[in-house]
């Protein structure tokens, strides 16, 4: 019996010893976050505030693609003023290839690319 008593008085004063302390776990968990957001979050806002920048400044003319991988050009700009004066783009109206007789409107967060550098 005594052997057996032992043995669980070693084990369980070799256990905190191997758990580590708090905030050394906690350390790791903040770095975890900081990894995922440096290398994941702030590149993805960054794509994503340099793609609405593009869309604000495409005018008509511009060769752009949709979403849908759909081929044309700007041929009117749909805008909205906001309460505080500032006007937006709401939607394109965009001529398709390749005759540039059809046109239909798209939400301007459809368009993705801006392909008149292209030579298109």
């Amino acid at each position: 019996m005594n052997f057996i008593f032992l043995q669980a008085e070693a084990a369980a004063a070799e256990a905190p010893m191997a758990g580590g302390s708090a905030w050394g776990q906690i350390l790791w968990i903040v770095a975890i976050i900081a990894v995922f957001y440096f290398f994941m979050i702030r590149p993805q806002n960054k794509q994503r505030q340099k793609l609405a920048e593009e869309r604000n400044n495409m005018k008509v003319g511009d060769s752009v693609v949709t979403a849908s991988g759909v081929y044309g050009k700007i041929d009117g700009i749909n805008t909205v003023t906001d309460a505080k004066g500032k006007t937006q783009v709401e939607s394109f109206i965009i001529k398709l290839k390749p005759d540039y007789t059809t046109r239909i409107v798209v939400y301007k967060d459809c368009v993705n690319k801006d392909i008149s550098s292209l030579g298109q």
